[in-house]
């Protein structure tokens, strides 16, 4: 209930439910990563890496270690921000996160060619929407801008309805300069869930306002 309630923006009732969870299963990870994620979303930087390095603390999950080392960027400890990278390729490079990996590569704009090779092997084998997507940002940030357009189409076909997604869409409508339908697609991420990402939301506003 936590995450659905965080996908469409509704901060303070997120917020309850896992709190909820971890009065029922005190330690729970998950519950105190989505927490973190939670807490920078109403405005709570420090808390919410408080939060992530409790998660991390007892289990590493390399998309909790990401997001710290993100969040660790965002509030300028940007020392901070690189052990956690870091640490991430370490965890990463284990062979069963290829996924959170090529989109890491993709989201920080580093070793692109190889993020988009991870992708197109991984949604080989998993051929779902978030796989899609994940081929569709990295090929983006490769400079196939025709791959990343049949791939968001993938990734948009159930219509589910995940600001990253639309990020992601309007990201590539941008770079095949569909400037409508890039403004259409900031906007619908900005009105279902405008801190789905501390460091992509921000990017998102920049790009929207201009």
């Amino acid at each position: 209930m936590g995450e659905l309630a965080f996908g469409v923006g509704k901060y303070a009732i997120a917020e309850q439910h896992y709190r909820d969870a971890l009065t029922t299963m005190p330690g729970y990870f998950r519950a105190l990563a989505s927490l973190g994620r939670v807490r920078v979303a109403r405005g709570d930087p420090q808390d919410a890496i408080t939060q992530y390095e409790h998660a991390i603390a007892i289990i590493p999950d390399p998309s909790f270690v990401a997001a710290l080392g993100d969040l660790d960027k965002y509030v300028l400890r940007n020392e901070d921000a690189e052990k956690n990278y870091k640490l991430f390729e370490v965890i990463s490079n284990l062979g069963i996160y290829s996924r959170q990996q090529a989109l890491f590569y993709a989201d920080h704009d580093i070793k692109l060619q190889q993020a988009h090779s991870i992708a197109a092997k991984e949604y080989l084998v998993r051929k779902d929407i978030y796989g899609a997507d994940a081929l569709a940002w990295t090929a983006l940030k490769a400079g196939k801008l025709n791959e990343a357009q049949a791939a968001i189409q993938q990734a948009l076909r159930l219509g589910t309805q995940d600001a990253k997604l639309f990020y992601h869409a309007g990201e590539i409508a941008k770079a095949a300069s569909t400037e409508l339908a890039a403004l259409d697609y900031f906007k619908r991420a900005s009105a279902l869930n405008p801190e789905f990402d501390p460091l992509q939301a921000a990017r998102m506003r920049k790009t929207y306002s201009n």
